[in-house]
């Protein structure tokens, strides 16, 4: 790669590992939350919905703006709004206090979404796939260390080490962002005519929509599951935080693989057969799962299998088809992605809210949630086109 080319490649990766501190990050601080705050782990948990809500409105609001501002400028100025946030919740007095600022840091996080816009700004066409699935390729290597990660702030600062590790590369992003971008006036992009116009027409594009909803679907199954590890691994299986860090290591090495595979297959078959693979592996893996609920032979080894199954099968949809949608509203990626990005993490949240709400039958809910959902994300796909 050439120095520019490497310098924009590097800004839209951060964006991508950056957006692994406020959920996976954070997983293995749970008990400690709870523990200060005296409130219960369940609802330690629901706080990452409740980001999640507030995150998914937000990327309405920034991807938009950054079609009509210029994405320098929008990028920086919620950068600085997550590290205020983040700052924020690591100084919060109390658990109401907290909940407030992670409001802010998520409202702020909501330039998460612009990676997937700076794709299209930054790279010619051939290569927006390509540079797409290694940046999602490389956040796989970032899940896979994340939980050690979080384990090692954890013991070394408290629960508020992750909080302010955000807020530093946070920093770092931003004057590595302000010294790259161009400033609107100078850039290639050019806003639509119409903000309200282009939603209007991301809204009424049937194949845009679908491919999305079958991002959401998938993204939905890992959100889920993701979320409620801390409940499944610490609270009832007992592992420690180290213990609990070595299984979504683990878990993070198949996201991983997942991306090398999708690499391989991206050259070989249209995007629509390889998303039909992923949404089997899913298939397969949530009947694994309903079987070792059912046979109530729940073990570490016994859940980690469905669990990497569903790893290398979110690898393979996702990138498909956010690619695959993206093509569709190349000149308004902004307010293209922050649509599309809104339905995912939107239907993650309400899903995984409602899936920490069943209890006792949390795990054959998740098992049976694969299952409609890759049956559902494959007529989905079947459909697109018609």
């Amino acid at each position: 790669m050439s120095g520019p080319t490497l310098s924009r490649f590097i800004l839209i990766t951060c964006i991508s590992l950056i957006s692994f501190f406020p959920i996976n990050i954070l997983l293995p601080s749970f008990p400690a939350l709870s523990a200060h705050f005296d409130t219960p782990t369940a609802d330690v948990a629901l706080s990452i919905s409740l980001f999640t809500l507030v995150f998914a409105i937000s990327q309405l609001v920034v991807g938009p703006l950054s079609d009509k501002w210029g994405r320098k400028e929008v990028l920086i100025g919620c950068i600085s709004l997550s590290i205020l946030g983040a700052i924020g919740c690591a100084m919060a007095p109390d658990y109401l206090s907290f909940l407030l600022f992670r409001s802010v840091q998520a409202m702020g996080c909501g330039f998460f979404v612009l990676g997937h816009a700076l794709v299209e700004d930054l790279f010619d066409e051939q290569d927006r796939a390509r540079v797409r699935l290694y940046y999602m390729t490389l956040s796989g290597s970032f899940v896979a260390l994340s939980p050690l990660i979080g384990s090692w702030l954890q013991t070394t600062f408290d629960w508020q080490g992750s909080f302010y590790g955000f807020a530093l590369m946070a920093l770092g992003m931003l004057i590595h962002a302000f010294c790259i971008l161009p400033p609107k006036a100078n850039s290639p992009h050019r806003a639509p005519v119409s903000i309200l116009g282009t939603l209007k027409a991301v809204a009424a594009n049937r194949d845009f929509l679908r491919y999305w909803w079958i991002a959401a679907l998938v993204f939905a199954c890992y959100f889920a599951l993701i979320s409620v590890t801390p409940l499944i691994f610490m609270d009832a299986l007992k592992l420690s935080e180290y213990q609990y860090a070595l299984v979504l290591m683990v878990y993070g090495v198949a996201y991983l693989l997942g991306g090398v595979a999708a690499s391989y297959l991206q050259k070989r078959m249209a995007l629509s057969r390889q998303i039909n693979i992923g949404l089997g592996l899913l298939l397969v893996a949530g009947a694994l799962l309903t079987l070792v609920v059912s046979l109530e032979a729940i073990t570490t080894v016994t859940l980690l299998t469905p669990m990497l199954i569903s790893a290398l099968a979110v690898t393979l949809v996702r990138p498909a088809a956010i690619s695959a949608a993206m093509l569709l509203f190349s000149s308004s990626a902004g307010t293209a992605a922050s649509a599309g990005n809104s339905i995912m993490f939107l239907t993650a949240a309400i899903s995984s809210a409602a899936l920490a709400q069943t209890g006792t039958h949390l795990l054959l809910t998740i098992a049976v949630s694969f299952i409609v959902f890759s049956l559902w994300g494959w007529l989905t796909n079947l459909r697109v086109g018609r």
